[in-house]
């Protein structure tokens, strides 16, 4: 019996290790690689907003947002914790415009604070000096996005126990791919001008409404061999949390951030047989996907 418990416990103790070696690879991706700033603890009251902004033809992107920035964080109530440069739609939305030149990810204390921030005229004037400037909020649960990387590392676990083969390396799909992969492959140059920026991180902001029956079963499937792959390569979610409709009249229930290890992952894995295979079948009732190189640490 006291061997029993001492087995037990070992087993105990080893997934313990595991759990905490599988977030810190991850905090250490987030903070590093993708210039995330947010914390891993907060209240459940606080209230996060993804910003969407066109700068106006001949600006700077970087020199607009930088301006912006401490309007947002002075006096407004909020904490930018993530900017990035924005270089693809990957999936255009029937809502929304798709052309984006940056995405933020603002942090505030409370809703309340939120929309008193918005209420601001000087906030109002900056985002007026923008193209155009869109808000979506979102609601960020602490603990389930603290387990994601957990999630991911359980489903490691069982891709090894069922031996489940690698989806490593990706092999190009060339002419096999469908017209919809062809035509994304070909906007990949917008990511490929932002290399100055960084190569390694590609952080996606989704706005997901889902679809009919059929629709979210063909997504569930999608899902699960990205996710899959994601685990193996030690990427994936990193914000996840319900959509709140702040302005306008876009719905969405959704709002997913996803981190890629860079724009050759994102070239090779839009090219390949992988997404070939699962890509044509995802379905949503709509979606804004759009992909970012992050550039908060020059502001």
């Amino acid at each position: 019996m006291a061997f029993i418990a001492s087995l037990i416990g070992l087993l105990v103790l080893c997934g313990f290790g595991a759990c905490i070696w599988q977030h810190r690879r991850y905090l250490k991706a987030r903070r590093e690689i993708v210039q995330d700033q947010t914390p891993m603890l907060y209240p459940g009251r606080t209230f996060h907003a993804v910003i969407f902004l066109k700068v106006e033809h001949g600006k700077d992107v970087i020199e607009a947002v930088r301006a912006l920035r401490p309007i947002l964080e002075s006096s407004g109530g909020g904490k930018v914790v993530y900017a990035g440069q924005a270089g693809l739609a990957l999936v255009r939305s029937e809502q929304l415009s798709s052309d984006w030149d940056a995405v933020l990810l603002v942090q505030y204390e409370s809703r309340a604070v939120f929309d008193a921030a918005c209420d601001r005229e000087e906030q109002r004037e900056a985002l007026a000096n923008f193209e155009e400037a869109y808000i979506h909020g979102f609601q960020r649960s602490a603990f389930t996005n603290l387990m994601l990387h957990q999630a991911l590392l359980g489903l490691r676990l069982a891709d090894i126990l069922r031996r489940a083969p690698s989806n490593f390396p990706f092999v190009p799909a060339g002419e096999a791919a469908f017209p919809r992969l062809k035509q994304k492959v070909k906007e990949m140059e917008g990511l490929d001008s932002l290399r100055h920026l960084s190569e390694d991180a590609v952080l996606v902001f989704n706005l997901i409404r889902p679809g009919d029956t059929s629709q979210r079963s063909a997504d569930r499937s999608y899902t699960r061999s990205m996710m899959s792959a994601m685990a193996e390569r030690a990427h994936g979610p990193m914000h996840l949390g319900r959509a709140v409709t702040v302005e306008g009249e876009a719905k969405f229930s959704r709002v997913a951030a996803v981190y890629y290890p860079g724009i050759d992952h994102m070239h090779a894995m839009i090219s390949s047989t992988f997404m070939n295979r699962i890509g044509e079948g995802k379905q949503l009732g709509d979606s804004l996907a759009v992909a970012t190189v992050p550039f908060l640490s020059k502001l």
